[in-house]
């Protein structure tokens, strides 16, 4: 701007009254010659046109022909210089898009360039611009002597540099060509194609006029005009008639009228302003020279209304002159009668009341100080006799003057003056004649109470104690003692008021004149005027007296009562101090309001004064008023308390009572609201008072549904006396609804005020409204403000404040949708963003950005942008789109604003934090704010050299190189991260990482130095108060998440920086970051993070993403500092609990290093220890304070501590029980809750476990969790904490939540933990509370399963495999219990079985049906219990026998469904046959699978006969067994029987599945070793080189066809125990049926074959990998006792020494691990030959008397009962297991092992049973037995 030759003066007035400038940059503006120059010259700045500079500027600019055809037509009606109207031009293209002068010229592309529309917007800025540059030196002259204004000494300087006398001169020459100017001619209408082009000129003239006047007000307010001066400038006045006749007349219609009134009533108050003979030096000489000018104007047979006030000010002056004094009787006398007939006091009344006069600016203050001093001099001069007193007008004029503190002040110095008082003799004329006269008095108090503390306390000293009592005399009522002259003495006590409040004595003086109204008497005795006031009150309350007296008198004197009291009060409110003799005029106001509230013809301007006091009154006392209003039918009211908002705001159970009713009847006829306005007073009065649930339910919901419904809504289409009471009523409407938004206090009754509100504001018509007022638009806004006399002050600021107010409505209310909305689309939001742009007339978007280039009110720019920010924020709509700009116009309007260095701060700011908002809202913005259409438009366009040239210096104006700035800026200096500019920047690059866009800067990353500069901050000194640090943290989290091995080389040399021990990087911020500072400096606000807390959330993002994704590990120093601090941190915060946000982020960030590093978080376990006592203990304490977060945290980090540090804590017993007993507690608290929320109706179907579904863990349900944790701890040592469960009677607690729990799914996860918790305490020392707390009473029948949804449709019905878990779950529980306490437990157990029995079969069944983990468990599980139970199956048998025989059918039915299982597995593991059923694929299913099958056969084993006892004990019984196996050898298949045969077929298969299985492990090791030199030399005793015949064909048929059709399972040692029970199972059985002297020949002879023929495999098993050292197995090694004294073989013992001696030597090899040792030391495969003979040759040495030897071929008799029924049925299980308990006594006993025939046999079998049981089927298989 300095550059140009022009001067852009709005900028320059916006830069200025904004002070938004140092005032060395102010100064820097206004000291060059270019402003000053305009300054001086004013509107004469714009030069004449001359001849030739067309065609100059036509040569200038070539490209330019539409502008330059627009210069053309302007020069022929401006008729100024072209290149003048050329810089205008630039400047008004500026204006459109704030850009600068230099690239104006840029932004013709986005005009619109028709002559008819550039013409007279171009012209509307020119006549703008020369108003603001009036304006613009009115403000420097207006604030230049104010030394509370920022700017006044550069004001005072540059108006010294101009010269005053040089000021006036210019303004003088330019008001006279403002009233010589002709208007354009008609032509410019069809040039410019508006019809109201020259009424627009005739307006703009008409300001010009005005602004110049008040320039010469204020300057003739300092100094003096000479007399040419004045004889000009009264010389103009009077050519234009005071401003009554125009030049232009016929252009003006009556709307101009009011132009006309201000220019008259400013040339009337400057005439005044300057006859002050105070700044005349020679007055005479000066009246002399402008006495016949002025006194020719004076002396004219007509005049007007202005008239007068010169009249009596020029005949003032002349008695101010001693050589004109003498004049006075003969001329100017007649001056002043002449104008006290025209009423001139009413006429300075009207001319202070204009609104040119009535703000409280300097020219308004100016004014009325002249107009005081005028009636100060009139009163010395003529009002000895009342004579001014009593003028009309008088009153109210002295009344409106003594309203202003400044001439108040100067009144009561008046009055403590002896002579000369001026107006106080106004003053003491009220005082004599009152109370006859009440107004007067009440008049003047009124004013001087409005004035201020220090006025209304020398009031109420005045009031308290008036002198002179006048009334009317009346002889009969007032007896004379004695008269002389005028005064006389009172013969007898005399009651004026007719009351005692009142009384004058006996003997008293009074005064008795004859006046006007009559002959009068004044007593003497003091009095108060409240007294008065009271009676009046008291008058206008008698109701019998209505017919004697005139009421409406009496009303019109307490209704001047009332606005005195109304200013007292107003100025004590404030202090709270209420005198007592006020008390009781301030009750009787209240008795007034009610009594004639409900008058036929209410005084309404009454009733108002009386609300306005209650108004008053409010913060005193609140609930006195409110109980005085509430039942008196005044003010609106709700019917029913108990309806939704939605139903208040639209109208329902309303009643609006008689302020409705005074609104349609009285006030909307009239045009005037004036007790709607009062009301409205009150209820923002109350608002601010209280939130009481009375008040607000009484007053504040019934007055905002009023203003909702029936105000704000229809506010704009009332009648109107006066169009400012329109904006007066919209003002104090919207600022009642922002209070209401603003409430940030807590309860019911202000959230359902806020929401009726919220959704009045949203869904109803007012939506409209708002948007209306908002959509106004710059343009005309700035327009309505040119059209105010004042700009800085009166109506136009007011009506900014209202926009700004309805902008902070909106933004509240779409802020707090969700309160009343669930997401879906609102009409506030339809209006605003209107799909039909050709249907949206309120184009509210593009008219609210409009306001960025707002001049009058830097604080709507700043808001209008936040508006943006939200609207980009909560629509899901395309801003961009209803911006209707281009990319390259919204560039232009936001971001060049960043480049001025004149533009506020707050605006950069706020235009930022739109930029970052858009980033991850608005992509169409973003593009647009980011350039990223110019990458294409480079590729595209590669020829064009220049073009491309202008696109990268755009790329660079653009936020990319603001960014760039921002990058070396905080590299040079950290200090400068105070600025707040460069945190929003810092936030568009938080913005950019947290919405995955880092491609945007992608220029800016490509310097190898970006995260140096970006992390710079970091390796600086610690900057207090900054969210800088916060936004680098995340955006480091984000870009090592995002990055993960391909990180930067840079990022990576600055992580290693920062994380380098040896520099303090780290040490030094986790000291900063946790002592939290910051924390108390200032209130924090009430929607945003505080700096510290923000700064600790970004650093617990920042260490999970870093403990996982960090190019580089940390050592324990780093890992040690990290957790101490943080733990520290977050025991002191749970001692001294403060702010429960912070326990919760230190809690989740001890989770997050305890969940990534584990055991490296205790360096120190003992002290650990202690620390995690000291936190359970603690947070137990303060448990139910902590947030659900904070809970979930602390309970994760007790039970993996727990976990770790189990042996240091047990080590400590007095921390050992400290920690049970505050997880006790912990435990305890959670239940208690359970039980309460259980105990009320829960509250929706969407919670679950007392918290919502959506909760992945609840509270309750980890706090059990680590109690199980815990207990898993503690054994016999502990026993003494059994009391401490007792005493808190933990047990009953957890068993009643289980009783409450189990059925009812929402508390699922719970059940589920208190069940683990249950079993974890059995199984401890503790677990005998368990037998004496009835656990069948509580859970055998609330464990039977409830209604299940297989589809899982219902939330509130179980899903089948969330019930399998829970019953799962308990059946773990019972079989502990059975396995701790046996026989103690067993019955309450087999009871458990019988009543469950059917859903027991089911669950062991279960696997036939579905093969998922969930269902396998639930088997597992059973069977666990059976395999316990089995244990007493005496009790079971005596007990429940159907239980007992359901139980095992299912058993052996799933013994063979999971052989099928197997086998369908088997098949599916070969790519030729692969299963359909992906279910079997999984590890853990097979898995579970293998452990049934286990299971399921050791439950069978029970019930078959002891394989030893088979083959040796000849006392065996057989007829006590019966067969469990079908002698049948077919392949198992699917059956759909419900409880299918095992046979023997079904366990050969199994046992070749299960052999392949270990035989797979084999021939994958020598597959993977076989490429190892040792492994090619390995000698193995299972093959020989001398035998490669037979090696060949074993390896075909055994390993590998095992290697490809085997099951893979994990634990070969569960492999080796299924096959190990399985081959038991087929060798008992097979031994039972061979040895059946029952069974067929046949039958036997068909057993004998299938095993010899189908166990080859398991035969070559044995042979190959059991008996040879080589292959040994730990998990196939048995142990041997040793007690059999046989001698080793030594030629295996000499085989092995071989292998041995090998296998050292080959140990070169290092990296090929050593072969496991051998751990059998003799292999004989005849072992079992030989201990049949040994045992054989016992027996005959010693001859026994029982049955016969079981290897014998004779056989006992038979028995035919036992015949038939084992030839009718195969399979029983009625008989007794083998395990039995015979009696409860005999299983209570201890029996010592007896020494029996089997003792030497069972002993010696153990050394190797897999061997063992292939020589018995080998042996089976060989002899008939």
């Amino acid at each position: 701007m300095v550059s140009s030759n022009e001067s852009y003066w709005k900028r320059l007035w916006r830069w200025t009254t904004s002070e938004s400038l140092t005032r060395d940059e102010l100064a820097t503006l206004l000291d060059n010659k270019a402003v000053k120059d305009g300054l001086r010259e004013g509107l004469a700045s714009y030069k004449l046109a001359k001849t030739n500079t067309f065609s100059q500027l036509q040569a200038k600019h070539t490209d330019q022909a539409k502008l330059l055809n627009v210069v053309n037509i302007l020069q022929n009606y401006l008729d100024k210089d072209c290149f003048q109207i050329w810089e205008i031009i630039k400047h008004y293209l500026s204006d459109i898009s704030c850009g600068t002068s230099a690239n104006a010229l840029k932004n013709v592309a986005f005009v619109d360039t028709r002559p008819t529309v550039l013409l007279s917007h171009i012209w509307n800025f020119y006549h703008a611009e020369r108003l603001f540059v009036l304006k613009l030196l009115q403000y420097i002259i207006q604030f230049k002597d104010n030394t509370n204004h920022k700017y006044n000494e550069q004001f005072k300087k540059v108006i010294d540099d101009i010269g005053m006398d040089t000021l006036k001169t210019s303004l003088l020459n330019q008001f006279e060509k403002l009233l010589s100017v002709a208007p354009p001619p008609r032509k410019i209408q069809s040039d410019f194609s508006s019809e109201t082009v020259r009424q627009e000129w005739a307006e703009s003239n008409l300001r010009e006029q005005l602004a110049i006047l008040q320039i010469l007000l204020l300057i003739a307010n300092e100094s003096a005009f000479s007399d040419n001066e004045f004889n000009r400038l009264f010389d103009l006045f009077r050519k234009h008639s005071f401003g009554k006749t125009q030049g232009y007349n016929d252009l003006l219609e009556e709307r101009h009228r009011e132009h006309g009134l201000r220019i008259m009533y400013m040339e009337v108050c400057l005439f005044m302003v300057i006859l002050d003979d105070s700044k005349i030096s020679q007055l005479s000489s000066w009246i002399d020279k402008t006495k016949e000018s002025v006194e020719y104007e004076l002396t004219k047979l007509h005049m007007s209304s202005e008239h007068s006030a010169l009249l009596i000010s020029w005949m003032m002056l002349m008695l101010k002159s001693e050589q004109h004094m003498k004049l006075f009787e003969s001329q100017y006398q007649h001056y002043g009668a002449t104008a006290l007939k025209m009423h001139v006091f009413e006429f300075l009344q009207q001319m202070l009341n204009n609104s040119v006069f009535s703000d409280k600016s300097k020219c308004a203050l100016v004014a009325r100080k002249r107009v005081f001093r005028l009636l100060n001099e009139l009163c010395n001069k003529f009002d000895g006799d009342g004579t001014i007193s009593h003028q009309p007008g008088v009153m109210k004029l002295c009344a409106d003057l003594i309203q202003s503190p400044t001439i108040a002040c100067e009144f009561w110095t008046l009055y403590n003056q002896d002579d000369e008082y001026g107006v106080v003799s106004i003053w003491n004329s009220a005082l004599e004649f009152f109370p006859f006269n009440f107004s007067a008095l009440s008049i003047l108090a009124a004013g001087l109470a409005q004035a201020g503390k220090c006025s209304v306390r020398n009031l109420i000293a005045e009031l308290k104690n008036l002198p002179v009592y006048t009334e009317m005399y009346n002889p009969n009522s007032v007896p004379i003692m004695s008269l002389q002259a005028d005064d006389a003495l009172i013969g007898r006590d005399y009651y004026p008021l007719g009351d005692p409040s009142y009384r004058i004595e006996a003997g008293s003086k009074a005064t008795i004149m004859e006046r006007k109204e009559g002959t009068m008497i004044h007593f003497r005795t003091p009095y108060s005027y409240w007294t008065i006031f009271n009676s009046e009150i008291e008058k206008a309350l008698d109701r019998k007296e209505h017919h004697q007296q005139n009421i409406n008198a009496t009303l019109q004197r307490v209704y001047e009562g009332t606005k005195v009291l109304k200013g007292v009060l107003t100025a004590l409110v404030e202090d709270k101090e209420i005198p007592k003799y006020l008390v009781t005029p301030s009750e009787g106001v209240f008795d007034v309001l009610v009594r004639f509230m409900r008058a036929e013809s209410p005084p309404l301007a009454l009733l108002v004064e009386c609300v306005e006091i209650c108004t008053t009154l409010i913060p005193i006392f609140l609930k006195e008023v409110h109980l005085r209003l509430i039942n008196t039918g005044l003010l609106p009211r709700i019917v029913n308390y108990h309806l939704t908002y939605i139903e208040y705001a639209n109208g329902a159970s309303f009643d609006s009572a008689a302020v409705g009713s005074y609104l349609v009847t009285i006030e909307q006829p009239s045009g005037s609201y004036n007790f709607l306005s009062a009301y409205i007073d009150m209820l923002y009065a109350f608002h601010e008072a209280s939130t009481e649930d009375r008040i607000t339910i009484d007053i504040l919901l019934p007055g905002l549904v009023l203003i909702l419904r029936e105000v704000f809504p229809n506010i704009c289409g009332w009648r109107y006396t006066n169009t400012g009471v329109r904006r007066k009523l919209v003002e104090k409407c919207a600022k009642f609804l922002t209070s209401v938004l603003q409430q940030s206090k807590d309860g019911n009754s202000v959230e359902l005020l806020k929401k009726t509100c919220i959704y009045s504001l949203l869904h109803t018509e007012n939506a409209l409204e708002l948007l209306k007022i908002i959509s106004i638009g710059n343009d005309k806004l700035e327009q309505m403000i040119h059209d105010e006399p004042n700009w800085t002050s009166g109506t136009g600021s007011q009506f900014l404040s209202t926009i700004q107010r309805c902008v902070a409505i909106i933004m509240f209310s779409l802020k707090l949708k969700h309160m009343v909305s669930k997401g879906e689309v609102t009409p506030l939001e339809r209006l605003i963003f209107a799909q039909n742009k050709q249907m949206d007339t309120l184009k509210v978007v593009p008219k609210v950005t409009s306001y960025i280039n707002h001049a009058f009110n830097k604080n709507l720019p700043v808001l209008c942008c936040r508006l943006l920010k939200r609207f980009a924020e909560d629509f899901q709509m395309s801003l961009f789109a209803s911006l209707d700009m281009t990319a390259y116009q919204v560039r232009v309007i936001f971001l060049d604003r960043l480049r001025d260095q004149y533009e506020t701060i707050e605006l950069k700011v706020a235009i930022l934090e739109f930029v970052a908002t858009c980033i991850g809202k608005q992509p169409g913005l973003t593009e647009a704010f980011f350039m990223n259409n110019h990458e294409n438009m480079k590729n595209d366009e590669k020829d064009k050299t220049a073009e491309k040239k202008n696109i990268e210096d755009d790329s660079f104006e653009g936020i990319l190189g603001y960014m760039a700035d921002y990058l070396g800026t905080v590299k040079e200096d950290v200090k400068l991260l105070h600025s707040p500019l460069l945190g929003c920047i810092m936030e568009l690059f938080h913005a950019l990482w947290k919405n995955n866009m880092q491609i945007l800067v992608k220029k800016l990353r490509e310097n190898p130095k970006f995260w140096e500069h970006l992390t710079s901050p970091l390796f600086s000194d610690i900057q207090p108060g900054l969210r800088t640090y916060t936004q680098i943290f995340n955006v480091l989290g984000i870009e090592l998440f995002v990055s993960r091995e391909k990180i930067d080389t840079n990022l990576k040399e600055m992580l290693e920086e920062f994380f380098d021990v040896g520099k303090k990087h780290l040490e030094q911020w986790i000291n900063h970051i946790f002592s939290f500072k910051g924390r108390d400096d200032s209130v924090e606000a009430v929607d945003k993070v505080p700096i510290w807390l923000g700064l600790l959330t970004s650093w617990k993002d920042f260490t999970t993403i870093f403990c996982k994704c960090l190019p580089f590990k940390l050592n324990i120093a780093h890992k040690s500092k990290l957790v101490a601090s943080c733990l520290n941190a977050l025991m002191n915060e749970l001692d001294e609990l403060k702010d429960g946000r912070l326990v919760v982020i230190l809690a989740e960030l001890y989770v997050i290093m305890l969940a990534n590093w584990k055991d490296d978080c205790f360096d120190n376990r003992k002290a650990n220890a202690k620390q995690i006592d000291n936190l359970l203990t603690n947070t137990a304490i303060v448990y139910e304070c902590l947030h659900p977060r904070a809970i979930r945290a602390i309970l994760s980090i007790g039970t993996v501590a727990i976990s770790i540090l189990d042996y240091k804590i047990k080590a400590n017993s007095v921390t050992a029980q400290s920690v049970i007993r505050a997880v006790t507690n912990i435990n305890s608290i959670e239940l208690e809750k359970l039980f309460d929320y259980i105990k009320d109706e829960p509250r929706s179907e969407t919670q679950g476990n007392g918290h919502p579904l959506n909760e992945d863990v609840p509270p309750v349900v980890l706090s059990l969790a680590m109690l199980e944790q815990c207990l898993d701890l503690y054994d016999d040592m502990f026993t003494g904490l059994s009391q401490w469960f007792q005493s808190s009677r933990f047990i009953n607690k957890l068993l009643c939540c289980l009783q409450i729990c189990l059925q009812n799914r929402r508390h699922y996860q719970t059940s589920l933990a208190a069940l683990r918790c249950l079993t974890a305490y059995s199984r401890g020392p503790f677990s005998k509370d368990l037998l004496l707390s009835d656990v069948d009473q509580f859970l055998w029948l609330q464990l039977l399963p409830p209604k299940i949804d297989p589809n899982g449709s219902s939330p509130t019905v179980w899903k089948p495999q969330e019930w399998w878990r829970v019953y799962a779950y308990s059946l773990d529980f019972i079989s502990m219990m059975v396995m701790k306490h046996g026989q103690f437990f067993a019955s309450d157990a087999i009871t458990f079985v019988g009543v469950h029995l059917e859903y027991l079969i089911e669950a062991v069944l279960l696997p036939r049906q579905v093969a998922n983990i969930d269902a396998l468990n639930l088997c597992a599980s059973t069977l666990i219990l059976v395999v316990q139970l089995v244990k007493f199956e005496a009790r079971w048998r005596l007990q429940n026998i159907n239980s007992l025989n359901g139980i095992m059918r299912s058993i052996s039915a799933c013994l063979y469904q999971c052989v099928t299982m197997m086998m369908r597995a088997r098949r599916s593991s070969d790519p030729m046959l692969q299963s359909t059923d992906e279910a079997l694929h999984q590890a853990p299913v097979l898995q579970r699978i293998l452990e049934i099958l286990h299971m399921a056969t050791l439950c069978l084993l029970s019930f078959s006969p002891d394989l030893l006892s088979l083959l040796a004990d000849p006392g065996l019984d057989l007829e006590r067994w019966q067969p469990l196996v079908e002698l049948h050898f077919g392949a198992p298949k699917i059956s759909y029987e419900p409880f299918p045969q095992l046979t023997f077929g079904t366990l050969l298969c199994a046992i070749a599945i299960l052999t392949r299985s270990l035989n797979h492990a084999y021939h994958a090791e020598e597959g993977s070793g076989s490429r190892s030199p040792r492994s090619r030399r390995r000698l193995c005793s299972c093959g020989s080189p001398g035998d490669p015949r037979r090696v060949n064909r074993s390896e075909s048929i055994t390993s590998i066809s095992s290697a490809a059709s085997a099951v893979h399972w994990p634990n070969e040692k569960l492999v080796a125990g299924a096959t190990q029970a399985a081959a038991t199972l087929l060798a008992s059985q097979a031994l039972l049926a061979v040895r059946d002297p029952k069974v067929p020949g046949r039958h036997k002879q068909l057993i004998r074959r299938e095993l010899g023929s189908e166990l080859t495999l398991y035969h070559d098993f044995v042979r190959k990998r059991i008996l040879c050292a080589a292959h040994v197995r730990p998990h196939l090694t048995r142990n041997k006792l040793g007690a059999w004294p046989l001698e080793p073989n030594k030629e295996e013992v000499k085989k092995i020494q071989e292998a041995r001696k090998d296998s050292v030597s080959d140990d070169d090899d290092r990296s090929v691990p050593r072969p496991p040792p051998p751990k059998r030391s003799s292999q004989d495969s005849m072992r079992e030959y030989i201990l049949r003979k040994h045992y054989l040759d016992k027996c005959a040495q010693t001859p026994t008397k029982g049955p016969p030897s079981p290897v014998s071929h004779s056989t006992p008799a038979t028995d035919k009962k036992k015949e038939a029924s084992r030839s009718s049925k195969r399979v029983s299980w009625a008989e007794t297991t083998r395990d039995s308990d015979d009696s409860l006594d005999s299983s209570l006993e201890e029996i010592e092992p007896v020494y029996s025939n089997l003792t030497d046999v069972l002993i010696n079998n153990e050394d190797d049973y897999f061997h063992f049981l292939s020589v018995v089927f080998l042996y089976i298989c060989q002899t008939e037995l």
